[in-house]
């Protein structure tokens, strides 16, 4: 008992760990060797929802250090994942060739996974998404990645493996569960976030228009891709239905919370009612999530578009079905609003305004690109601007007015 109490107070301190608001409840559900560690997969059934847990752990003689997990006898457990011999044994296990991998690090900052890079030869080449957080069926990064790269697309990095495990499920009839322990791709180097470069030449009133062209390229190259190679279903009654309800429902929740959407509900309200008769595209698989922090400027090599795990906050099995790619041409073009706000350079909404126009115009015009009708994607705006309008009145109130003024320029 002492092992699993060490070891679900270490999980507890992560910045990966997604159970902050509760008291978590740890149990080890399972526990596999692997390469140079064993791997651990740790339930919290705390939660509204159970959460499971990867957690590859290493010996160590260490008994100090962030990285220390648990005692195990005389030894020490440690996060296995600062281990190369472990590291580049999941590269080994997803098939590839490591003869001339020379060393691993682990990316700092990041939130809800773990990346660790490796150097080929002396030189930065493969980057791996370790998932912290496991789910039954494969992880949506890895399906639209993987297909992406098969294709050719030249806007993701190449694909180069994924790994997988089962666990013990009660609740599924064969009683195991199958699902992404993680993947490896191309790394990417000197590259910046869109949001960052955005934000930079938004504060300094610089022209940003060509950038936005490219990405509408981009984004419509890959909804081309993803189209052709995965399944793909007509947006049919039921669809629009349900849809309608869930922009109905946000709207009446931001109504009663902020009373400047309570002000404009009617005019959004007649906007969705619009959206809602119109002829739809067909439902494909999509990014879900898509901003300008999901994008990678390369060096002379153009845009890749990288996080296709899709919105953090829709269950797993809901990120795989079919959906409306002019919702990810909606989350690009309030992204520019919010660089253009944060910026606070001259003339912002002059500056947003622009680099929206050009992203659409690219995006409608290029190869293979999704139709866009003007109000089926307007209502997508909205409903992405009122979702906001809650989050900014809950979270950050100085924000607001970002959301406000995109509700207003979509009304106007």
């Amino acid at each position: 008992m002492r092992f699993e109490d060490d070891l679900g107070a270490w999980v507890a301190r992560q910045r990966w760990y997604a159970g902050k608001s509760h008291e978590p409840r740890f149990r080890v559900l399972d526990a596999r060797p692997t390469t140079g560690a064993t791997t651990y997969l740790v339930m919290d059934d705390a939660g509204a929802v159970p959460t499971l847990y990867n957690v590859p752990l290493a010996h160590s003689d260490r008994s100090e250090g962030d990285d220390v997990a648990a005692r195990d006898g005389d030894r020490h457990l440690v996060d296995a994942t600062r281990h190369p011999d472990f590291t580049i044994g999941m590269l080994r296990d997803m098939g590839l060739d490591v003869d001339r991998v020379t060393s691993s690090r682990v990316l700092t900052g990041e939130q809800s996974n773990t990346s660790i890079v490796y150097d080929v030869d002396g030189t930065p080449a493969i980057i791996l998404k370790l998932f912290r957080t496991l789910h039954h069926g494969e992880n949506p990064d890895v399906t639209v990645q993987r297909v992406l790269s098969e294709a050719g697309s030249p806007f993701v990095p190449r694909f180069f493996g994924s790994l997988d495990a089962e666990w013990p499920d009660v609740g599924r009839p064969e009683g195991v569960a199958r699902g992404t322990l993680g993947f490896a791709q191309e790394f990417l180097s000197g590259v910046r976030d869109g949001w960052a470069i955005a934000l930079d030449e938004a504060r300094a009133g610089r022209d940003f228009t060509a950038a936005a062209r490219d990405l509408g390229i981009a984004v419509a190259g890959v909804h081309g891709a993803l189209g052709a190679a995965l399944e793909t279903a007509d947006a049919d009654e039921a669809v629009v239905t349900t849809t309608g309800a869930a922009w109905a429902r946000r709207l009446s929740i931001a109504a009663t919370e902020v009373p400047a959407v309570a002000e404009r509900r009617a005019e959004i309200d007649a906007v969705y009612r619009a959206a809602l008769a119109r002829p739809w595209p067909r439902l494909q698989r999509i990014h879900g999530d898509l901003h300008l922090g999901q994008v990678l400027a390369v060096p002379n090599g153009g845009w890749r578009i990288v996080d296709f795990e899709g919105e953090p906050l829709r269950p797993m099995e809901e990120r795989a079905i079919p959906d409306l790619p002019p919702r990810d041409v909606a989350g690009m073009l309030r992204s520019f609003d919010y660089a253009a706000a944060v910026g606070g350079g001259p003339d912002a909404a002059a500056w947003a305004a622009a680099c929206r126009a050009a992203f659409v115009e690219a995006y409608v015009s290029a190869p293979g690109a999704v139709a866009l009708d003007p109000e089926l994607l307007r209502a997508l705006v909205l409903d992405k601007a009122v979702y906001e309008s809650i989050y900014e009145a809950r979270n950050r109130p100085d924000w607001l007015p970002v959301p406000l003024a995109g509700i207003d320029a979509a009304l106007s």
